[in-house]
This record gives structure tokens, C-alpha cells and sequence, in this order.
């Protein structure tokens, strides 16, 4: 079981640990209903060390992702951030990235990539297949970072305080455009700085050589905000509608279906499953899309599984693939994957499961209270 270089201040902090995709993670620490709280009102951090890192380089790193990936890479310069989707030729999904461009010069080009850890040897695979004749070397580097991510609609003034840079050019982090980054200082540690905003909150990966970890953490921790575990995590996510690698992200589905089409690029010509993609969308032959749902109150909790079928009226509509008790909502809610014309606010549904069944309504995420 892998530990990131925080486990003794998770430890220190009360966390109960969890088993992740074989790393040994917060699951929660003293109060989770609190944690809960504070990421809704106030600030907070999250060890993330867990995230697939990988580093991409040679002299045609951005016409090789742009050709084998969704998102338009054309004209990206260094400090600028994407998000884009690996898909097979069905237009199916394999691995949604985020791309910092590190180096972007016609000779060289350099970025480093996130992923799930989870899809970190599929999508190494995927690259290997698909490295022919192209410029183009990557390696694996999760093992070399940590990375710590900071939320709330006040955090770039916690995060920006020990935040130092060489020139003024983004001096107020808080406009920073979505996945863009700065590359830094804190306490003479070098940090890349990324906003990220997967909650539809103001977000930042702090990323950096996994032996400052420690230092980092505590400098943050010192100041006005509070730890959350996976638990709480997987709330937000679901809350927000994102879909996650091995749940919403699969080869059953595309992006278009999983809410992800602001990453798919219809102008930019030829990419792996584009073509099919630029059917669905010029045809509107969407068949699927991913949808929430809010669970009958007080049923089904601890008894209903992700996996579970989805009815209207007799007929199986679709699954659930994302299943968490939200203390927001006090209830069970759901991520999953409806036909088209069920994908509507409020509609009333039916969950199967070991012969009972529970009623649920429709959500269009992201879930609000």
C-alpha cells in the first residue's frame, strides 16, 4: 500500500485512513460533517499526492496530444493549462488530462500532465501505441511530486502569502484563468501553482518535489483552514456533477455524454474520434447523458450499490455510477447515466436493486441546496 510524504501529519491530525486504488489515504479526520462545512463556507486543503503524473517532452509534444486528444492545443504557451480527453476511435473515453504547458519552443516542447492514479498505466499504454514516428518521450514522475489542493472563495489570499514570484505578471492569483499557472516560491521551495475549480470553487494544485511536502503543508495548515479527507472529496465531486476515471469516465462512454463537450474541440480538424463525435453533435444523436439524482429520504442507505439500474415507467433507463450520503442534502445522492430524453430536472425515477426498489428525481448538476 503506497503512503504519500504527509502520513504522520495525517496521522498527528486524527485521520482515519482508507484504501484508494492502492494508496492508503484520509479517509476522514477528527469530524467530517465539519469538514463538510468548511468546504462550503471557509477554506480548505486536501493531500493529493495520489494523483498519475507525467512528464512529456521532445519536439512535437503539442501536435501529438493535440492529434490524439479532444481539446484544442494549438497556440498554448508556457504558464498556460488544458483539460483534454483521451478517446479511442469510437469517440469513447479513456482518461480525461490536465496539460501544463512547461515549454512550447519549435525545437523542444515540455508539459506535465495529470491523471487518475488509477488510469496511469492505461494511458501509458495508450502513448506507447501511439508514439510512431513522432518526437515525443514522456515519464512517469508521480512517485518525485506531492501535491497539495487548496479551495475556497477566499484561499489566494492564504495561498498567495507565502507565494513568491520574480515578476508582477499574475501578482493577484484570484484572476488566474482555469488551469493556468505560475511557477514559484514558497520559502525557497520551487511550486508550480495551478487554479483549478473541479467544485465550481476556487481552487489551486500546489505541486512540488515530494521531500518539502511536510514544510508546505504546515505553512498552510498554520494559517485559516482546515484538512478534508476522501470522503468529503468524493461529496464535492458528486455535488459538482464531475465525472471521475472508473465511474463516469469509461469506454462505455464519450465526453460529450459525460458533460465534458467545453473540452472537445469540433474546429480544429482530425483527432482521434472526432469524427464520430462531430456526428453526435451535428446530427444531435446524444443517446446517454450523465445526470444526478436525489434518493428517497432514510431508504436505501448501506443497501444500494453503485451499478444499480435506473427505471421509468417499467422501462431500464440507464445506471447509477456514483453513489455517497451527502450531509448537505441529508440523503443519499447519485451520479449516473440516463437516455437522452430522460435527462430532464425533477423526473421522477425508480432504483432497482435485490428485489426492492427506491424512488429518486432527476438533478441536472451541479447539485444545489
Amino acid at each position: 500500500m503506497k503512503r504519500t510524504p504527509l502520513y504522520e501529519i495525517h496521522l498527528d491530525l486524527g485521520a482515519e485512513f482508507g484504501s484508494y486504488s492502492d494508496w492508503e489515504l484520509p479517509k476522514h479526520y477528527v469530524n467530517p460533517v465539519d469538514e463538510y462545512k468548511a468546504a462550503k463556507t471557509s477554506n480548505v486543503i486536501i493531500d493529493r499526492t495520489y494523483l498519475g503524473k507525467l512528464r512529456i517532452f521532445g519536439k512535437d509534444v503539442l501536435d501529438f496530444l493535440n492529434r490524439i486528444s479532444t481539446n484544442d492545443l494549438r497556440g498554448l504557451s508556457p504558464g498556460m493549462g488544458i483539460a483534454t480527453v483521451l478517446t479511442d476511435e469510437k469517440g469513447k473515453m479513456i482518461e480525461l488530462l490536465t496539460i501544463y504547458i512547461f515549454e512550447s519552443e519549435e525545437n523542444y516542447q515540455e508539459v506535465f500532465a495529470l491523471l487518475s492514479y488509477e488510469a496511469l498505466e492505461k494511458v501509458k499504454s495508450w502513448l506507447r501505441k501511439l508514439i510512431i514516428m513522432d518526437a515525443v518521450e514522456f515519464e512517469d514522475v508521480t512517485d518525485d511530486y506531492a501535491i497539495i489542493s487548496a479551495y475556497g472563495y477566499n484561499v489566494h489570499k492564504i495561498v498567495g502569502l507565502d507565494f513568491k514570484v520574480d515578476h508582477k505578471h499574475f501578482a493577484d492569483i484570484s484572476k488566474m484563468p482555469v488551469h493556468n499557472f505560475i511557477r514559484g516560491f514558497v520559502s525557497e521551495n520551487e511550486v508550480i501553482l495551478a487554479r483549478t475549480n473541479e467544485f465550481l470553487v476556487p481552487g489551486y494544485n500546489l505541486i512540488f518535489k515530494k521531500d518539502v511536502a511536510v514544510k508546505i503543508w504546515e505553512l498552510l495548515y498554520k494559517k485559516d483552514v482546515m484538512p478534508i479527507g476522501r470522503e468529503i472529496f468524493e461529496m464535492l465531486r458528486i455535488e459538482a456533477g464531475f465525472p471521475a476515471y472508473g465511474k463516469e469516465i469509461t469506454q462505455d462512454y464519450n465526453p460529450l455524454e459525460a458533460n465534458l463537450g467545453k473540452y472537445v474541440s469540433f474546429t480544429k480538424g482530425c483527432y482521434i474520434g472526432q469524427e464520430v463525435l462531430a456526428r453526435i453533435d451535428s446530427y444531435n444523436k446524444l443517446q446517454r447523458k450523465l445526470v444526478g439524482f436525489v434518493i428517497e429520504k432514510d431508504k436505501g442507505k448501506g443497501k444500494i450499490k453503485e451499478g444499480v439500474r435506473v427505471y421509468v415507467s417499467g422501462e431500464e433507463i440507464g445506471e447509477i455510477t456514483s453513489l455517497i450520503y451527502s450531509y448537505g442534502f441529508q440523503r443519499l445522492i447519485a451520479l449516473g447515466y440516463v437516455k437522452i430524453n430522460h435527462a430532464i430536472q425533477g423526473e421522477k425515477v425508480e432504483l432497482r436493486y435485490d428485489g426492492e426498489s427506491l424512488s429518486a428525481s432527476v438533478v441536472i448538476p451541479p447539485f444545489s441546496i
